[in-house]
């Protein structure tokens, strides 16, 4: 277990993909045939600071282990580290770096989850989606980001900025790890095992899903896309073209009305003394989110629920969307990208998958997002599992490498607490890469 601590945090002298290296006890400790895994700093994890991302709160030491991640322990994953969020899991950028290019982002808010397993510094992780946390990331980082349908994973022992949005989601580099992760969490309530067999694509109905916002994808993008659909229909699928209740504006208005009045009141209740140190992206939401009222909130709440229900009648008849994860590839380190291409989903609660698909022209990842009907979790992972192999991208990790610095770039050594709990602790408010007003991971104050 000490040499595996000491691989990660020598690796991220370089990405900084992790808030803190350490661990906390679990049943698969020693064991060798147990799975590293990175843990968003919004879980608790017992013995492991909880800082969310923000330098305008003194990081919190954990009592307790979030749901989720007691699961994944049991089941036999070995916690290495918090990764790094955006602030509050919203908007804002931070110093990690994509692991295919470091001038590169990464994507957000689940930043270092994504680009941990994209590194290959641990073969899973875990993150959380408001808009488009999990599968926007997992495209940049050319990983598999799945979302399971709103629900179905416990959220007790997580910080929540949207309750009626966010969602535990999983990064792997492959969709079986990714939804077996995802099913342990669910405590078997997704119906998938990784040994499940994939379903393949011939008879079945693929939607082709553009949204009004086709015109600000990039041409490697749409490529992207239009490759996926030709294997899928040369598999012998039937695939065509869909609008859904959810392809205008009118869905992204309701998500950020229903999101930031949410999100608003989780950050109000955290006493926050020191407003100075809030970044930016966090006092434009909160400046926003005052002039939303609440009778405003309750009516795109009720708002939702009627597109939900006709966007379920919609696709009662079609297996699987077929639509993109982001407009491109990674923009430039420090802009996340926009969720768009998330966000009705996310709105939805619907069951969605990034996978990555092939190499820009400048040797960036380029995705693909499936999406299900709610509740049809394993029969979409199964039709990924399909999907992940016409698409063929895994020899492309080849490509990555992240060397294993020995240097000490303002990080402290792997230490053990006065509970036997090993822990790295970043000062990232004194990295010189780390963008001003943005606390990624300044937990050691």
């Amino acid at each position: 277990m000490i040499d595996q601590l000491e691989r990660v945090s020598a690796m991220d002298r370089q990405l900084r993909a992790f808030t803190c290296v350490g661990t906390s006890p679990g049943v698969a400790d020693g064991r060798p045939d147990s799975v590293a895994l990175g843990v968003k700093d919004l879980f608790d994890v017992a013995g492991l600071p909880t800082a969310l991302g923000t330098a305008a709160l003194p990081a919190r030491q954990a009592l307790h282990t979030a749901a989720a991640v007691t699961a994944l322990q049991d089941w036999g994953a070995v916690v290495v580290g918090k990764t790094v969020t955006s602030e509050f899991a919203y908007f804002g950028a931070n110093a990690t770096r994509n692991p295919w290019h470091p001038g590169s982002s990464p994507g957000g808010s689940s930043t270092g989850s994504a680009a941990a397993v994209g590194a290959g510094q641990v073969p899973l992780a875990i993150g959380t989606q408001t808009n488009g946390s999990v599968i926007r990331p997992a495209a940049y980082c050319g990983v598999v980001g799945f979302k399971p349908t709103y629900g179905t994973i416990p959220t007790e022992g997580l910080w929540l900025f949207a309750p009626s949005f966010d969602t535990v989601g999983a990064f792997a580099r492959t969709v079986s790890l990714a939804g077996t992760a995802a099913d342990v969490m669910a405590a078997g309530g997704l119906g998938f095992a990784g040994s499940s067999v994939p379903l393949e694509p011939a008879g079945l109905r693929i939607a082709v899903v553009r949204t009004q916002d086709w015109s600000m994808t990039t041409a490697e993008m749409r490529s992207a896309l239009e490759g996926t659909a030709r294997l899928l229909a040369d598999a012998g699928a039937d695939v065509d073209e869909l609008t859904t209740p959810l392809c205008g504006e009118e869905g992204l208005s309701l998500h950020r009305t229903i999101s930031e009045f949410e999100g608003a009141a989780a950050i109000g209740r955290l006493g926050i003394e020191r407003a100075d140190l809030l970044g930016a992206k966090i006092r434009e939401v909160l400046a926003h989110a005052a002039t939303i009222t609440t009778e405003a909130y309750g009516r795109a709440l009720d708002r939702r629920a009627q597109l939900v229900a006709e966007l379920d009648r919609t696709l009662s008849g079609i297996d699987c969307v077929l639509t993109v994860p982001a407009a491109g590839a990674a923009p430039p380190a420090g802009d996340n990208g926009d969720p768009r291409f998330c966000t009705r989903w996310s709105l939805a609660g619907t069951p969605a998958i990034c996978l990555p698909a092939v190499l820009g022209e400048h040797g960036l990842p380029l995705g693909v997002q499936l999406v299900g009907r709610r509740g049809t979790d394993a029969r979409l992972l199964r039709l990924a599992q399909s999907v992940e192999e016409l698409l063929g991208f895994a020899p492309n990790y080849e490509r990555i490498v992240v060397a294993d610095s020995t240097e000490d770039h303002g990080r402290h050594p792997v230490h053990a607490d006065t509970r036997g709990v090993r822990v790295e602790l970043r000062r990232n408010s004194t990295d010189p890469a780390s963008p001003a007003g943005v606390g990624a991971a300044a937990v050691d104050r």
